[in-house]
Order: C-alpha cells, then structure tokens, then sequence
C-alpha cells in the first residue's frame, strides 16, 4: 500500500472514529451501526478527492483547499450523525465540526512527531512496521479520549441544544483553525521557526478551549432555562391545588342542593293525589343520575388527595375512562399539599392522556393504589402504554421532572414498567411518624 493511500485511510478513519464516538452517548437511531458504516464509504471517496488538493505548495492555496474541504466534510459528517442518532439537525452539525477539529488535531499532533523527528535529522521510515503500528496506538488513544472526555461531557442528558448563534459562532472558530491547519499541515513548517510552530500550534489548542468553554456557556444557559420553566410550572401546581379545592366545594354543594331538590320533587309527587306522571318521574331519575355522577365527595383520610380526586374521576367520566381508586390517604399527611397535589395530578393527567388515545373501551381504565406496606407508602398507578408513536408533548416533558422532583425532595424511588399493553408507574416513599 503505498503513502497516498495510507494517509487517505488514516484521515478518513479519523474523521469517521471522531463523529462515532460523538455518536456514542445519544439516543441512536434503528439501525444505527448499518447507517455508520455505510458514511465510510463516501468519506474515504471525498477523503481521496480532497486530501491531496489540500497539499498544495502555495500558503493560500492550501488555506483555500483546507476551507473546501472543511465544508465538505462538515456537511457529510454533519449528515452521518444526523442519520445514526436522534438529534435535530443543528445539533448534528454541530458535532461535525467538533469531530472535524478533533480528527485534524490528532492528525496535527502526529505530523508534529513527523516534524520533530525531520528537526533531529532522524526522520521517520513510515512504510515500517514499528511506526504503521505507533500509528495504530495513536489512533486508538485519540478516540478513547474523545469517548472518555468530549462526547460525554459535552451533551445534556443525552442531548444538544444548539442554537443558530452557537452553531454559527462554531463553524467560524472551525475556519479560524483550519486557517492556522493550513500551516502546519504544509511541508513549510519544517523551515520555519519553532517557536512560532509552537504559537500556531498553542493558537488552535486556544481555539478549541473557546469552542469548548462556549458550549459549557450555552449548555448551562440552557440548564437555567430549564430550571426556570421548572419552577414557574411546579409554583402554578402548587397554587392549583387552592383553584381545585374551591371547585370542588361548589361541585358538593351543587350537588347537595340537587339531591336535597331531588328528594322535594318525590315527596310532592308522592302526596298528590292524581296517579304518578311518568314521564316527571323519568325526569326525576335523569336528574337523581346526574347528581350522582356529579357528586364529588371522596373519603381517602387526606383532603388533598379527596380534591385530586374528585377533579381528575370528573375529568375521566368526560372521556370515558373508568378510574378505579384503592387509597389510602391517611399515610400521606407528612405531605405539604401542594406537593401531594402535583405529585397525583402530574401522574393522573398522564395517565388519562394514554387512555385517551386507546380505541377499545375495555383498556380504557387507570387503576390507583396508595397503602403501606411495612414502613413504605407505597403508590402505584397503572395506566394503557402510550402509542410508540404518540410523542410526549413539553408539557408533559416537564411535569414529568415535576414528578421526579417532588419523589427526591420526600426521599422516594420511582420506578416504571411497560408490560402487555399497560405502563406501570411504582412510588415508594419511607413512611413518617
């Protein structure tokens, strides 16, 4: 195998080593290891293309064929990831860039052991075993770093969240340090003064910190953002609980006057001395139905969990949904209310949104359960599994963080389950005197 092809391999697999380890803490997509495998191909086609019309003897020429084939592989490299995991486009190249810069590095890095050995008048025989294998090791040590440090460091949760600014400033930074590549990929860095080999070199390692440090910034602005949205939502829970409970006294007292209209209208029928009316009897039981439908009164032993409900049995008889609830609430007292309020509201709206999309009225049904069991509350809600293709909307997104916030602030574990058509969700809390 001769040199041209040697060096087209090793950049090639540089690049393609650098965006898979990117790829590797993300949520990946079916077929993942298929669609990788199947950019190689392309990126050691463009790499033959491109490489050598970057070795141009001119400064500027090389600058310009640099900054070609920068765009090219950002593109490519850019689409390869878009393709192997979930994550929107601006995110996928955004890695691009930080696996090109990557892969140039460890490039750089090895062509300044090329020139270090040219300073000594030793220059490396590359067509040697020790030295293809030197090579080898090289690479391999490149993308352990970068799955060790960068492509888990650099993601949140599994995810970016990447801007038109940051991606924008990335693919500038990524110019300004193909521009100093371009000099020390030339055949002139051997000539020149080292010391001014080392500025250009500490140069890029600067602008890889600045890439770097940028996307701690907007990881972390978006953290805040999060946080912020967070505790707005968690604040409107707490004071819905006040809302629900004045709703639900008005809803008992309504349905108390009915019954007690009810109970009026079958007394004067009754003591009238005409023969009964059927049909104001038929309208006598449609109304007493409705009061019974309407009467909100629960008895669980907590008034919060009464309130919850109350609200969310009214809101599952509108949707034809059967909410079958075992509680009880007297082991939930060392709850602030309106932390037990989101907690059960959170889980029970979304409950109610998966049963909602189920045809068949059978599995339309939520089961609740809150007891002790030793010296656990133990609560668990049952639900149908939503549809793999029905995505969780933001809302539901962060009423789920809601949820986990409120089971670490009471020490709890929670744990779910997706098993013959029905998502399990299991709270288990340590039981307070």
């Amino acid at each position: 195998m001769n040199l041209l092809a040697r060096h087209v391999i090793l950049r090639a697999l540089l690049r393609w080593t650098a965006a898979v380890a990117f790829c590797i803490p993300l949520k990946h997509r079916p077929h993942a290891r298929l669609r990788a495998l199947g950019m190689l191909l392309p990126l050691l086609g463009l790499t033959y293309v491109l490489d050598p019309s970057a070795q141009s003897t001119s400064l500027h020429e090389l600058q310009f064929s640099l900054l070609t084939l920068y765009i090219a592989f950002f593109v490519l490299l850019g689409m390869m990831i878009y393709a192997c995991v979930e994550i929107d486009k601006k995110s996928a190249l955004y890695c691009a860039v930080w696996s090109l810069l990557a892969s140039q590095t460890a490039y750089e890095c090895w062509h300044m052991v090329e020139v270090f050995f040219e300073w000594r008048g030793t220059p490396l025989d590359l067509r040697s075993l020790p030295v293809m294998l030197a090579q080898l090791a090289a690479g391999a040590f490149f993308y352990f770093v970068i799955c060790t440090t960068l492509s888990r460091k650099m993601s949140y949760k599994g995810a970016y969240n990447i801007g038109p600014r940051q991606l924008t400033s990335a693919f500038f930074i990524g110019i300004l340090f193909m521009f100093q590549a371009a000099l020390l990929s030339s055949g002139q860095v051997v000539v020149l003064d080292r010391s001014l080999v080392m500025t250009m070199f500490v140069g890029q390692f600067y602008f890889l910190t600045l890439l770097y440090f940028q996307t701690e910034v907007f990881k972390l602005s978006a953290m805040q953002k999060e946080m912020d949205t967070l505790n707005l939502l968690y604040e409107r829970q707490r004071e819905q609980y006040q809302v629900a409970r004045q709703n639900v006294q008005i809803i008992n007292k309504r349905c108390h006057e009915l019954k007690l209209q009810i109970a009026a209208l079958r007394q004067m029928s009754g003591a009238a001395s005409a023969p009964p009316d059927p049909e104001l009897k038929a309208h006598i039981d449609e109304a007493e139905k409705a009061a019974q439908l309407y009467d909100a009164s629960r008895n669980t032993g907590n008034e919060v969990l009464d309130v919850v409900l109350t609200e969310k049995s009214l809101l599952c008889e509108s949707r034809r949904i059967q909410l079958n609830a075992v509680t009880d609430g007297s082991c939930l007292n060392f709850f602030e209310a309106s932390d037990l309020y989101a907690l059960f509201a959170n889980m029970l709206d979304h409950a109610i949104e998966s049963a909602v999309k189920v045809s068949e009225p059978e599995r339309r049904c939520i089961d609740l359960l809150v007891c002790t069991r030793q010296s656990f509350v133990v609560v668990n809600v049952i639900s149908p599994d939503r549809p793999a293709e029905s995505a969780d909307t933001r809302a539901a997104h962060y009423a789920v963080k809601v949820t986990n916030r409120i089971v670490q602030k009471y020490k709890g574990t929670l744990t779910t389950e997706s098993q013959n058509g029905f998502f399990a969700v299991k709270i288990i809390f340590p039981q307070r005197g």
